[in-house]
């Protein structure tokens, strides 16, 4: 089975709750309780909402393939956000059958970065807005048309901008599990994917 993207954990409810605990900790400890909670509440709140809720999908973008279906997570509405940050388990798998499946295209390739980028992204310390700025101007994605011409994209961003060789590997694998009559590949995309 090929794997693409991160599930959605509660990293995000427990880095939010962290940092204002201790950022409400320092500020109670030193100015006052009252100031303490109201800046750890507002620092939980931009971070939760602000920055987790937004950037959701984008973080966190789980789908598989097996031979006979496509399992993903879809995160695009705000109340399937909410449920996956405050209970990660409960977030719905929906399903495609491959059998339905019309038309493949993949949007965003080649990149429009540089190897410079790539070495920023892998940096540790600094390129974690970085990367994530990138992944949502140049994301990387597989578009699957349905016979019921619903519009399905599974987004590979992530994995492609951290290890972009394995990443097309695996595409390589899952495009090849598929009739090419199926498959709509721009020259450019063909010759990058098969460099």
């Amino acid at each position: 089975m090929l794997k693409f993207g991160k599930k959605v954990t509660y990293r995000p409810l427990s880095l939010s709750l962290l940092t204002g605990l201790a950022v409400g900790t320092l500020f109670g400890s030193n100015i006052s309780l009252i100031l303490g909670i109201e800046v750890g509440s507002i620092i939980f709140s931009v971070m939760f909402f602000g920055h987790y809720l937004l950037f959701l999908p984008t973080i966190f973008n789980y789908w598989e393939s097996s031979p006979r279906f496509i399992r993903y997570s879809d995160t695009r509405k705000i109340t399937s956000r909410i449920i996956a940050m405050f209970f990660p388990a409960k977030l719905p798998m929906n399903v495609i059958d491959k059998n339905n499946i019309k038309e493949i295209k993949v949007i965003g390739l080649p990149p429009a970065y540089t190897n410079l980028t790539a070495q920023f992204i892998a940096a540790e310390e600094g390129s974690l807005m970085y990367g994530l700025f990138l992944m949502i101007n140049n994301p990387v994605k597989i578009q699957i048309i349905l016979d019921d011409k619903t519009i399905i994209h599974l987004d590979i961003s992530k994995d492609y901008f951290t290890h972009p060789q394995t990443t097309i590997a695996k595409l390589k694998l899952f495009l090849n599990r598929f009739k090419t009559s199926k498959i709509n590949l721009s020259e450019e995309n063909l010759k990058f994917i098969n460099e």
